[in-house]
């Protein structure tokens, strides 16, 4: 993983230490190199987590032979080695065993629209023609990785983080809308805000969505889409599934997953797994290791409120053996360590479990391990959330946006939910030839799902609290073509009830139960964490809160609602706040001393 910046400037460059300022701010993303150079019209800089091709060959920012194309890239191309010997027989030659090299040649030879639909992996980069002054830039299918930007009066910024598009723009302002739509979250379903799908928490700051190009000629740039989670919809195979026995459609579903699992093993540096003992995380680490031999795996420990760690996790490692790590959370350190994640993410938490998955990647990273594999987004390709049961049982209207994309109707909101129901009509449409309502619906739910959710609070969340520890998360349930066949198995093998009682990834679940055991086939617990604990009333100030006046809320009403306006909060003071507060200075004593936080300086003078 790395960090990406571009700077095609109209008049003269920034100063350089603006450009320093900028990659600076990405520092953890690529800590192994930084390079920034300057030349005619732009500015291009990398900064470099080195997985594939670690020798100093594979830095960037990469030039093809000619000197005409400029590059920089992030991310992992799982079948960079396939492709290269394609582009060889093609009569391409090759420097480095790098996969940046192979994504250059690509794009160069194939040109883009014919290269993206080829590539299976996570990625975000900039191509600049110097012969055209063409830039270019893209986001992986589902978003894995981010990408920021901005074209006005300084010209075009591209990176990976958007207070460095901030820095070189010179503008600080919070996006007032993204405030809005974060506290206007429908229901109560999960700990997490809403996050735009275009648009960054800071003002002036746009984020590409996944599936998209940027392209900027002459004029401003615009964006295009080149593939949507509806795209893998075929009737033909819709049909056939259909028909298939549970027989076959379990063989199907662990070549796929054995497949996904040995394209995501790729890298030059040890691969480990994120095992928290679910039916996902268990079924990569059983293939991994089948495949991998010595493996390092990390579990989360959080006393008290999860059990499946302990459950599970030993027993799977009695039936095949690995390095096991397992890391217990400290409550009293969750706020302190949220505050520091929220800072890092430039976001308020999209999901309230950063503080503890932030601690595995830094074991791993302290134990040499620095990718690492883990189980996000088989909830929403293969059904899983407990939520859907009571969802799909009142039987919704084919338009009802449901509990992970809808949001309240308000002021700053109507966009969002615009731009959500044109998504919906265009699932609709490509699901037109399921005939049964109510399957149709329940279909368009998990693409839409996958659409919205997914790749604006799990995937950006998990990108933030890996990179934070210099880790590389790699995500194998959203390998293309696992998700294709996901996209067109029946709901009756996803968001419905197991023969045991259990409910979600129904298909998931049997082949866990098959290839493992059945004591993998438990409740799903999610992502357990201290985010409740921490959101009593009793703990906070809420009437202290800057952000959330900021855009009209009222006083939080529930648990959830506070936790949103905490986060925001922290994030305000961060990044707007006239004067940075310290954390305690939004706590009530009791909440103090809750969580071993220290007082504002109000009490600090007072004790002295």
């Amino acid at each position: 993983m790395c960090g990406i910046f571009f700077h095609a400037f109209r008049d003269a460059p920034a100063p350089a230490e603006t450009y320093a300022r900028a990659l600076s701010r990405q520092h953890e993303r690529g800590p192994d190199h930084q390079a920034v150079e300057t030349h005619p019209g732009f500015v291009v800089g990398h900064t470099r987590l080195s997985i594939i091709d670690v020798s100093s060959a594979g830095d960037q920012p990469f030039w093809d032979a000619s000197r005409r194309y400029a590059l920089t890239y992030n991310g992992e191309l799982y079948n960079h080695v396939e492709l290269r010997g394609e582009l060889e027989r093609a009569g391409a030659r090759f420097l480095t065993h790098s996969d940046t090299e192979v994504l250059l040649e690509a794009l160069v030879r194939w040109g883009v629209a014919a290269a993206l639909p080829r590539l299976r992996g996570m990625f975000a980069f900039v191509l600049h023609d110097t012969a055209t002054g063409e830039t270019l830039a893209a986001r992986d299918h589902f978003g894995q990785k981010p990408l920021y930007w901005s074209d006005g009066p300084r010209g075009l910024v591209v990176a990976s983080d958007p207070l460095a598009v901030a820095d070189v723009i010179g503008s600080r302002q919070p996006d007032l809308a993204s405030y809005a739509l974060y506290l206007a979250t429908a229901g109560e379903t999960g700990t997490r805000g809403m996050h735009h799908p275009d648009r960054a928490f800071f003002a002036g700051v746009a984020m590409l969505p996944a599936g998209h190009i940027l392209r900027r000629t002459g004029g401003p740039a615009a964006t295009e889409r080149y593939f949507a989670p509806w795209d893998l919809f075929d009737a033909d195979r819709y049909d056939a599934l259909v028909r298939a026995s549970e027989n076959d459609l379990l063989d199907e579903l662990l070549a796929l997953l054995d497949q996904s699992v040995r394209r995501h093993l790729v890298a030059d540096v040890p691969v480990g797994v994120l095992l928290s003992g679910g039916i996902d995380s268990s079924l990569l680490f059983w293939l991994a290791q089948a495949q991998s031999g010595a493996l390092q795996t990390f579990t989360k420990l959080s006393p008290g409120i999860e059990t499946i760690p302990l459950d599970v996790v030993p027993r799977l490692l009695q039936k095949r053996s690995a390095t096991a790590h397992l890391i217990t959370q400290d409550k009293a350190d969750f706020v302190t360590e949220l505050d520091s994640f929220v800072g890092y993410a430039r976001a308020p938490s999209r999901w309230n479990s950063g503080p503890s998955m932030l601690s595995l990647c830094r074991s791993a990273r302290r134990n040499g391990v620095i990718a690492l594999m883990g189980g996000d987004c088989a909830d929403e390709v293969f059904g899983g959330y407990i939520h859907y049961r009571d969802y799909f049982a009142k039987d919704p209207t084919l338009d009802d946006l449901g509990d992970l994309v809808g949001a309240t109707p308000g002021p700053g909101v109507e966009t969002y939910l615009a731009g959500q129901r044109d998504i919906r009509e265009k699932i609709l449409d490509r699901l037109s030839p399921i005939s049964d309502a109510a399957e149709r619906q329940a279909q368009a739910t998990l693409i839409h799902d996958q659409t919205t959710f997914l790749q604006t609070c799990v995937l950006p969340h998990s990108d933030a609290y890996s990179m934070m520890a210099s880790v590389e998360l790699r995500t194998p349930m959203l390998d293309l073509d696992l998700v294709g066949f996901a996209a067109n198995l029946p709901m009756r093998w996803k968001a419905a009830p197991h023969a045991n009682g259990e409910y979600g990834k129904r298909l998931m679940r049997s082949l866990a139960e098959r290839e493992i055991g059945d004591f993998t086939n438990v409740k799903k617990e999610g992502t357990r964490n201290y985010a409740m604990a921490m959101a009593e009333p009793a703990l906070w100030r809420p009437e202290l809160f800057e952000a959330p006046r900021l855009v009209g809320a009222g006083a939080p009403r529930s648990k959830k609602e506070l936790l949103r306006q905490i986060n925001l909060e922290l994030f305000h003071n961060a990044f707007f706040a006239a004067e940075r507060r310290p954390v305690g200075a939004l706590m009530t004593a009791e909440g103090r001393a809750a969580f071993r936080v220290e007082g504002g300086a109000a009490e600090k003078a007072a004790a002295e």
